[in-house]
């Protein structure tokens, strides 16, 4: 069974065997958000503007070596069964691997997500209708838009002021609903009092 869950990417290691669409999209989204990723495939089309950290190896995988010192694999490949010896050599090793068209056996997957600065927001099927998670995902960009962001950040500041205060933990979070119902607007004044 899956559970949601935010890792800490920073720094960690990632390989994406499989070059096409959704390999590409794969390693874009883990070097956003951290990552140092290797993308390897022998056909694969490197990006005019290639990202910061992603290394693009036009190569045969060789699974064997690749692996090693990985702290994450996703297996894009459009070949069932070079995937599945993927997740395999993974699994013996006790790396966590995405398998990008088999979610159910995949250590863990990719959801949909809404970023408004330190929002997130997650929607997810497990892979039993995308188009279901494409839907969701826009009405939350509906509901949650930008000011959402702004609206975080000085709440952000405020939690962390009263947090340092001598009130009481019950009065800490009596105040910090109050501040979360109020306006932008609201929210700047009671920074500017801090």
């Amino acid at each position: 069974m899956k559970g949601p869950v935010l890792l800490n990417f920073t720094g960690k290691k990632a390989l994406v065997i499989g070059g096409g669409k959704v390999g590409m999209r794969r390693a874009e989204t883990l070097a956003g958000y951290g990552c140092f990723v290797t993308c390897v495939d022998k056909n694969m089309k490197v990006p005019e503007k290639p990202a910061e950290n992603i290394r693009y190896v036009k190569a045969y995988c060789r699974i064997e070596t690749a692996l090693d010192g990985m702290d994450l694999v996703v297996a894009a490949t459009d070949q069932r069964e070079l995937n599945d010896q993927i997740l395999e050599n993974c699994k013996i090793r006790g790396i966590w691997c995405n398998v990008t068209d088999d979610p159910e056996h995949s250590d863990f997957i990719f959801p949909s997500v809404v970023r408004r600065g330190d929002l997130t927001i997650s929607v997810c099927t497990d892979g039993a209708s995308p188009t279901l998670t494409t839907q969701i995902k826009k009405e939350l960009e509906e509901k949650y838009d930008e000011s959402y962001a702004e609206r975080l950040r000085l709440l952000k500041q405020l939690r962390r002021h009263l947090l340092k205060t001598e009130s009481s933990s019950e009065e800490k979070k009596r105040q910090l609903r109050e501040l979360t119902a109020l306006t932008i607007e609201e929210l700047q004044r009671e920074v500017e009092k801090i």
